[in-house]
């Protein structure tokens, strides 16, 4: 047997004839071949298989009582679930016009009765490998979209606060108030926030080369955790003082790990940045770096802020990508429903727990973020 034919070894083939001799002389083919198979004689029957099941390929029959090949195809088309199973008919129609129905409802390809061994095997064989590139294509064009997604978010809170910092100059500069200190500060904190933004898109584009898949990224050196924390706090204090928020951080634990800078700031910086976003205005959001509650050795990461209380039924909901808050941010900020989603990916990788509740007062909530050491 050749390598194409032991790839496809194993593989789920549903087989839809009304006839029984003819259901079991294509079974009987593919069996030798190692392939697993699941028989229907019925249109109806063949549809919650393959719901059910959801098999690589079907090899149906055009003409049968009930439900015919047709319209089952139309059907199984329709479904979501079902749609993109190839379908092979099997026929003895000889008319074009009975074979473009046949295209026209779904199927990918056809085999005329009486079928030849070699035949049937060869067609089988080339949608099968061709259903797995399609589904190789997917996989790879969801990952690359997600990597987008991700690139694109993450760099937005960067380039607000580099905005943010150079409008305050610009203001100062302007109204003749300016003071060389604090505008050294904001100059070096725009600096920051440019270098950030080209570390962050040099480790992407080193991740993709190395191909290091979907693992934590490590790092020689220990990272500091408190003084990330640090930085982000410094970097939203921009858009936390155009809402006359209080953002507070008291640093009084220092875990060092080695995780690299791009997954804490992607952890820390959205759940702070959605807090300033959320809160109201002239309120106070607090931030906590303390020793792990659950996880031994770790550290806890917590956000409180003073916004619309999240239900406990919308608390999971929360960390999947695209979903929203039936709250609009408040100012002049904007959400995409994507930052919650990314931290969730980034303490999935670090084996962590991510999670939030009710503050105790009732004022707002708590984001926590749980990370092993």
């Amino acid at each position: 047997m050749d390598t194409s034919v032991n790839a496809i070894e194993q593989t789920k083939i549903l087989i839809v004839d009304d006839e029984p001799h003819n259901l079991e002389l294509v079974a009987e083919i593919l069996r030798l071949e190692g392939m697993s198979v699941i028989l229907s004689i019925q249109g109806d029957e063949a549809i919650e298989i393959a719901r059910e099941q959801k098999p690589a390929l079907i090899l149906m029959d055009i003409m049968m009582p009930g439900l015919d090949g047709l319209t089952v195809c139309k059907m199984l088309k329709s479904d979501k679930a079902t749609k993109s199973i190839p379908i092979i008919f099997l026929t003895a129609a000889t008319e074009v016009t009975d074979l473009v129905s046949a295209f026209v409802a779904g199927g990918v390809d056809y085999i005329k009765k009486p079928l030849i061994r070699e035949e049937l095997l060869a067609r089988v064989q080339t949608h099968i490998s061709l259903n797995q590139v399609r589904q190789q294509l997917k996989a790879l064009y969801q990952q690359k979209t997600e990597l987008l997604t991700t690139l694109a978010h993450d760099i937005k809170n960067p380039t607000g606060a580099i905005d943010g910092l150079a409008t305050l100059m610009i203001e100062d500069i302007e109204e003749g108030k300016h003071d060389s200190q604090q505008l050294s500060s904001m100059l070096e904190l725009t600096r920051q926030s440019a270098r950030g933004m080209t570390e962050f898109v040099n480790e992407i584009l080193d991740k993709e080369v190395r191909n290091q898949g979907e693992n934590p990224e490590l790092t020689e050196a220990q990272i500091n955790v408190a003084e990330i924390v640090a930085h982000l706090v410094q970097l939203n204090a921009v858009q936390s003082n155009e809402k006359s928020i209080r953002l507070t951080y008291k640093p009084t634990f220092e875990p060092m790990v080695h995780i690299s800078q791009r997954i804490l700031t992607g952890m820390f910086d959205n759940i702070i940045s959605n807090a300033v976003k959320y809160s109201r205005n002239n309120s106070e959001v607090i931030v906590h770096l303390m020793p792990s509650q659950l996880q031994p050795n770790g550290f806890r990461f917590e956000v409180r802020d003073n916004a619309h209380v999240i239900s406990p039924e919308n608390s999971e909901i929360i960390f999947t990508k695209f979903a929203k808050s039936t709250e609009t941010p408040i100012g002049n900020s904007s959400s995409h429903g994507i930052g919650l989603s990314i931290v969730k990916r980034l303490v999935d990788l670090c084996n962590g727990d991510i999670g939030v509740r009710e503050r105790e007062d009732g004022e707002g909530n708590v984001f926590y973020i749980e990370i092993p050491l």
